[in-house]
């Protein structure tokens, strides 16, 4: 039942606020369900609780972007990644475990032009913010977890979080580790063949060595933000900076056309939807879509073929690095899904390219998760998963960005 006294809380400027003691009062005095119920209608009113970024937030970003240095973030030290039973590939690169240490820096140079397009993405088994958002019984399980969850107050950064650990929010990838990336390899020309959220094109814009990018991702909807982003990052360079050249298409990898592109790449970097479990859309072009039912068929129909199609594009010395783990379908019943030691199987059996090792990229550990190594719940875990997490309850969780040499 919707409460009146929630009436209070409509038209709020600049937004939704409920402090700590008129929610402790609330909490106290009203039934649970009713507070859910009443507190999603209001919700509803609001805008999505996105992060709010301006674009001096997004220019100021940017420059700090373009003064980050490799070893600011890549670091010596031990981590572990999301599998059942571990990869056959080492998870070192000559011979030590290095990782790209968590930062935000470049965050709000992409997420200011991306934020409400990312938002409106989906997981296999959890709505995105942009349905959860519109879908009135959505909300009100979200607003569950302002109990479960012990929150004191109610405002939009707790909405968003509440959002990030009920829901799912699709991440975003590190724009300083994309430049660290390009940086280590004095790359000058970048082949991105799934170029998510503009994340690694604002890499590219901050790195002083790059001078080509050319991304391709089916998501129609991207492709215009792709070119707000260039517009406004090539309108930031200084005359001291080097030129930039990008190319957009709107492909699925697999079926891009690479002719004209031959022994061009200093590096191929890109991080792959990973299965099924991220839905960047509906459309038939989408890896997804075409091959979602079947592990098997997703690495060989998309990804592998996707690679055997461009690896001539890449020169000698240039280096291929692929960020993707193995998935867990637990809630489609399936499990552990083999996606990388497949991926290196396959890239083994090319004679120019030898595998160099794997660097990790440090990620936070989302509550009561099998792959980060939270996991609590008896009943949705085996043992063995429960025994992984007290092994590395002390060391960094990372997701591993595999890297191979062309000869």
């Amino acid at each position: 039942m919707y409460l009146d006294y929630f009436d209070k809380f409509l038209n709020q400027e600049p937004y939704l606020h409920i402090d700590e003691k008129e929610w402790t009062f609330i909490k106290g005095y009203f039934e649970k369900e009713d507070v859910r119920e009443s507190l999603a209608k209001v919700a509803m009113t609001y805008p999505m609780p996105t992060m709010e970024i301006s674009e001096e937030d997004c220019r100021r970003d940017f420059n700090k972007l373009k003064g980050t240095w490799v070893y600011d973030i890549l670091k010596e030290g031990e981590w572990f990644a999301r599998s059942e039973a571990g990869y056959e590939w080492p998870l070192t690169y000559e011979g030590k475990q290095w990782y790209f240490a968590r930062n935000n820096i470049g965050n709000k140079a992409s997420n200011h032009f991306q934020q409400e397009n990312r938002w409106s993405v989906e997981s296999s088994g959890y709505p995105g913010p942009k349905r959860t958002w519109e879908t009135e019984s959505f909300m009100i399980s979200l607003m569950g977890a302002a109990y479960s969850l012990k929150l004191d107050k109610i405002d939009r950064s707790i909405l968003r979080t509440m959002i990030g650990l009920r829901k799912y929010i699709c991440s975003q990838f590190k724009p300083n580790v994309a430049k660290a990336m390009y940086d280590l390899f004095k790359a000058k020309n970048i082949m991105d063949f799934s170029m998510g959220w503009g994340d690694r094109l604002a890499g590219f814009y901050a790195s002083m060595n790059t001078e080509l990018y050319v991304g391709v991702d089916p998501r129609k909807e991207n492709h215009p933000i792709y070119r707000e982003q260039s517009r406004y990052y090539d309108s930031s360079l200084t005359m001291f900076e080097t030129p930039k050249k990008v190319d957009f298409y709107r492909e699925a990898a697999e079926d891009f056309y690479y002719d004209g592109y031959d022994d061009t790449f200093d590096i191929i970097f890109t991080s792959p939807p990973y299965f099924n479990i991220e839905r960047y859309g509906n459309d038939d072009n989408q890896s997804w879509v075409r091959y979602g039912k079947d592990i098997d068929s997703w690495n060989t129909q998309f990804l592998h073929k996707a690679l055997d199609n461009m690896l001539p594009t890449l020169k000698s010395g240039g280096k291929l690095c692929v960020n993707i783990s193995d998935v867990n379908a637990v809630s489609k019943g399936k499990g552990w899904q083999k996606i990388c030691d497949p991926m290196n199987e396959f890239i083994d059996e090319y004679g120019d390219m030898e595998y160099k090792g794997c660097i990790g990229m440090e990620m936070a550990r989302r509550p009561n998760s099998g792959g980060a190594g939270t996991a609590k719940d008896t009943n949705q875990f085996k043992e063995s998963t429960l025994d992984l997490v007290e092994k590395t309850k002390d060391i960094r969780f990372c997701e591993p960005i595999w890297i191979w040499e062309k000869k």
